[in-house]
């Protein structure tokens, strides 16, 4: 994969960084943000389930037990409102309210309420129904109404309120969130792409001028110097060099004229003697 990315052109890999590192910061604020309405939604179904009267009357408590597994026809005043309401045996076994929306399906953590009861300790959980709906739920011990105490050793009150609306609303928000996210990373890829041609012309404007300068052998050649980021020093560098190839060049060149011209007497003489000597030779006259 790295090998891959790195085969890319720097204008892609650029675009490619810019993409990633916004998609990870939107999906960080996205489950972020998703974290925290959750906490808010299931604090106010807390809230809604701590503000619910649980005290019951002892004769409310000794007819559903007595009566568990039947419905009882007497309809207990304090949870009335109550969508889930069930009385809970230490062997798990549930004892459920007539006015009760249905049964909550029981745990280990609801039957160690029951067995060790600790007054004014509220035990919350998620759970669903026999229905497989989920509920949000709370264990409390048993309470008599009146200025009684935790009574009935190895009983327990589950009260519980649906949360499909809830989960209705974390999925849409889920699904917002989702949406968000893929046009905020689409915009990224786009503004990522558009940074890197705005960041790398002064890169190709150089790569052209260098490709220039290698075809033509033109040192004249100068690249505009604007700002003075690092683009900018590099074109100055760069401006630099051909300025130092182009006098090197011409000194190159004067050095050889100056030495064919300093041949050039030494060789005309010994073109001169030669001559001589040739003639010499010809006419047998020293």
């Amino acid at each position: 994969m790295i090998k891959r990315v790195r085969a890319l052109p720097l204008r892609s890999r650029l675009a490619l960084l810019v993409a990633v590192a916004v998609a990870v910061a939107v999906a960080a604020v996205s489950v972020t943000c998703w974290v925290i309405v959750r906490g808010k939604l299931y604090a106010e179904v807390d809230d809604q389930l701590h503000a619910t009267d649980k005290t019951l009357q002892a004769g409310e408590v000794t007819n559903l037990l007595q009566n568990c597994g039947q419905r009882p026809s007497a309809r207990p005043t304090a949870l009335r409102s109550t969508s889930y309401a069930q009385l809970i045996k230490a062997d798990g076994t549930p004892c459920v309210f007539d006015n009760s929306r249905g049964t909550v399906e029981v745990t280990s953590s609801d039957k160690a309420v029951a067995r060790n009861p600790n007054p004014g300790v509220e035990t919350y959980r998620n759970g669903t129904d026999t229905d497989g709906k989920p509920v949000r739920v709370v264990t409390v011990p048993v309470v008599l109404g009146g200025p009684g105490r935790p009574v009935i050793a190895g009983t327990a009150l589950l009260v519980a309120l649906p949360l499909e609306d809830t989960r209705s609303t974390l999925n849409e928000l889920a699904l917002v969130l989702l949406f968000v996210s893929g046009i905020g990373v689409v915009g990224a890829g786009a503004a990522g792409l558009w940074v890197a041609r705005s960041g790398l012309r002064p890169v190709d404007e150089l790569t052209e001028t260098v490709e220039h300068v290698a075809r033509t052998e033109d040192l004249t050649v100068r690249i505009p110097v604007e700002g003075d980021d690092e683009i900018a020093r590099l074109s100055a560098s760069f401006n630099s060099m051909t300025a130092s190839l182009a006098s090197s060049r011409d000194l190159q060149r004067q050095l050889i004229a100056d030495a064919g011209h300093e041949l050039r007497t030494p060789l005309t003489s010994m073109r001169t003697n030669i001559e001589l000597l040739t003639r010499s030779d010809e006419t047998g006259r020293a």
